[in-house]
């Protein structure tokens, strides 16, 4: 099986798109490589459909707020970030305190590491892609360039065959009919063709690496948990601590 192979269905061609936001930029060029190598024409319209930090902040105020509340204000806070300054008034214009409050304590003792920004970018497009599959966000509505149709697997593989000349209609598996002929009249071979020549060693790697990638994919998403959750604890005892010092004050002014 080829690398687009398995996004071919229906829908396939969303999760790939997620498959590779939510990877590194160095696995996303190695994903798109690969399916250059297979499709130059899906590499091409993967490449039109990809979520960006560019893109995202170049859409109106009114959809990056349906957005950012479905993040933890810390996650916000990373992707603040990674806002060019010249943007950066366009993007707090949606933020209310809490967002605004974890960005000043976030920034307060050091710069995020770009692992940690690079974490919540992810996070962010993959909540952009569920809101998306859910109908909560239509790309129709205010950025016609990434909306995606519904055929659109559909349409990418008719091109690929009538690009390399192959049958577009229902013969997909390429099987030779019995009954078909030279039109010289000489007799033929039949056979079944494998609908990608890909050998057997580059799909090996292919499957290999993939299984890598949702292995990284998985512990990666266990420990930005782990991250939220002592982030959250960190808050917390912040605020404990701040509480006990007012009390002592209090305390102190009485006696």
């Amino acid at each position: 099986m080829s690398m687009i192979d398995r996004y071919k269905k229906k829908g396939g061609f969303v999760q790939l798109l997620n498959v590779i936001e939510t990877a590194g930029k160095e696995k996303q060029e190695k994903f798109l490589q690969l399916i250059a190598s297979e499709s130059p024409a899906w590499e091409a319209e993967v490449r039109k459909k990809l979520l960006t930090m560019e893109k995202v902040l170049n859409w109106n105020t009114v959809y990056i707020a349906e957005i950012l509340p479905r993040l933890q204000p810390v996650q916000v806070a990373l992707i603040y970030c990674a806002v060019p300054d010249a943007k950066k008034e366009h993007f707090n214009s949606v933020l209310g305190f809490k967002e605004k409050k974890a960005i000043e304590d976030t920034l307060k003792d050091k710069k995020p590491a770009p692992g940690e920004i690079s974490s919540a970018i992810m996070k962010l497009f993959a909540e952009i892609r569920k809101m998306q599959s859910e109908g909560a966000l239509k790309f129709e509505k205010f950025d016609m360039e990434m909306f995606v149709d519904d055929d659109i697997e559909e349409k990418l593989v008719r091109g690929d065959a009538a690009s390399k000349g192959g049958n577009t209609g229902a013969n997909e598996n390429n099987v030779v009919p019995l009954n078909s002929t030279k039109p010289s009249g000489n007799t033929l071979n039949y056979s079944f063709k494998s609908k990608v020549d890909t050998p057997v060693s580059m799909t090996d790697g292919i499957e290999k690496f993939i299984e890598e990638l949702n292995s990284v994919r998985k512990n990666f998403l266990s420990l930005q948990n782990e991250y939220q959750k002592l982030m959250q604890d960190n808050q917390r005892l912040t605020q404990e601590n701040q509480n006990m010092r007012t009390k002592l004050e209090q305390i102190r002014k009485i006696a």
